[in-house]
């Protein structure tokens, strides 16, 4: 992530991408299941919908890209303006090792193994160092990567009980060589573990890592990233930080209604600090934006088949009925399940049903007023037909919306990532993004590098 070439200027490119976002809204600023009871369709020009509805799928999923030509010129006109604002491509290409050193059957999915094999040469050619602390280490595969490829001497932080168990139990059976090299500790990284942290260090490696440590993160989940932000600003002995920050939807809320939300963890840097208040960037930069940000990639928009995308559109609509209709009677949605299952047929009207039929066995409602829990009856059944009969033909909409949101995806991440940049060099360290991973594959394809004298 970077600015955009039109952009020499961290604060201009910012209050630009703000004003946008402010102004459009109606992509983003929602949950999903909204869809129908915001009415997002309305912000929707009157000849986008019969210029949508005849597009091929190799062509809806070009439109995020702004690659079609004959489009009205409402659409065309948007387009450009995401393009103006999207971040640069990164000079350096993800790459991996030739031969990855997994040789036993660790189990590891392939998104995974990907990641720890596209990390390790960055860290290696940034960290001068011959500590490396891993922050959140796990099951330690990322530890015994750098230490059995690369010879480092890695301090495996991890704040569960059982993944330090199961670590040291895939040491002791596959890198019984590596005791006195891969430490593994149980601590939960916070604001005061740098104490921690460096007793850990001095303990296991003697005065060597306090002379020069390098801090990683294959994934700095939430406000995690920041706290190891501020434990590399506070530790002279850390020379360089390699971390891949993720979930940020999961950042703590210090302050919410319903209009506006405030977060403890962003912005951190004077410098969106500023704009944001210019902006009263807390009603638009709220929990939908930072869920956009860390949604897959416009990569995986663009490859979609026309199954995937008939499958999307069908079974969110299904869900945003479902969300409108209880909204209607004053009620919540409750999840019982984390995934229903869902189905797809030639017949749209048939998978409807059976998503009726299944509706109570994965969703509950709850009264808004009085939380009473309510089972759903044959009236609340009739009134989701009623509405799907309205929106059946229709759900092709919801592939346009998320066409948007994927064009957008970039422009949200880029904000926070240079929340983070700046953050670094106002405190006077040198530091830049770099992609890593592929993001098809590994949608948080980005790696936070640092360094300081």
């Amino acid at each position: 992530m970077s600015l955009p070439l039109s952009y020499s200027n961290t604060t201009d490119y910012l209050k630009d991408t703000l004003t946008f976002l402010n102004n459009h809204q109606w992509i983003y600023n929602f949950p999903n299941t909204h869809i129908l009871v915001k009415d997002i369709f309305k912000y929707f020009p009157c000849d986008w919908f019969d210029y949508f509805k005849g597009l091929s799928n190799d062509e809806l999923n070009k439109f995020p890209t702004n690659c079609l030509n004959n489009c009205p010129s409402t659409l065309k006109e948007l387009l450009n303006k995401i393009n103006t604002l999207s971040p640069s491509s990164s000079n350096h290409k993800c790459f991996s090792e030739e031969v990855p050193t997994f040789t036993h059957n660790c189990g590891l999915s392939d998104k995974k193994q990907h990641e720890i094999v596209t990390l390790a040469p960055i860290i290696n050619n940034v960290c001068k160092s011959e500590i490396i602390i891993d922050i959140g280490s796990g099951l330690g595969y990322l530890s015994h990567h750098l230490n059995s490829k690369y010879g480092y001497k890695v301090l495996g932080i991890e704040c569960s009980k059982q993944y330090i168990d199961l670590a040291l139990k895939n040491q002791e059976k596959f890198y019984g060589k590596s005791k006195n090299e891969v430490v593994f500790k149980e601590h939960y990284i916070n604001s005061e573990s740098s104490e921690t942290i460096t007793t850990l260090v001095k303990n296991n490696f003697n005065s060597i890592g306090l002379t020069s440590s390098a801090l990683v993160g294959l994934h700095a989940c939430a406000d995690l990233s920041i706290t190891i932000l501020d434990v590399f600003s506070e530790l002279d002995f850390i020379k360089s930080l390699v971390i891949m920050p993720c979930c940020y939807h999961r950042i703590e809320l210090q302050n919410a209604t319903e209009k506006e939300e405030l977060f403890f963890s962003f912005p951190i840097s004077k410098t969106l600090n500023d704009v944001y208040n210019e902006f009263g960037a807390q009603k638009f930069l709220r929990r939908p934006f930072l869920r956009l940000s860390c949604q897959q990639s416009i990569g995986h928009f663009v490859t979609m088949t026309d199954k995937e995308h008939e499958r999307h559109s069908r079974n969110l609509m299904f869900r945003c009925i479902l969300q409108y209709v209880a909204e209607a009677q004053n009620c919540e949605v409750k999840r019982l399940k984390r995934k229903s299952n869902t189905t797809i047929s030639q017949n749209p009207d048939e998978d409807f049903e059976i998503y009726l039929k299944n509706l109570q066995n994965n969703h509950r409602l709850i009264t808004i007023k009085s939380s009473i829990e309510l089972n759903i009856d044959d009236i609340f059944l009739e009134k989701m037909r009623d509405k799907w009969r309205e929106y059946r033909d229709k759900c092709y909409l919801i592939e346009v919306l998320t066409g948007f949101q994927a064009a957008i995806q970039s422009m949200c991440e880029n904000i926070i990532l240079l929340d983070r940049i700046e953050y670094l060099k106002e405190k006077g360290f040198q530091c830049m993004v770099q992609k890593v991973t592929d993001d098809i594959l590994s949608p948080r394809c980005h790696a936070l590098i640092a360094t300081k004298e």
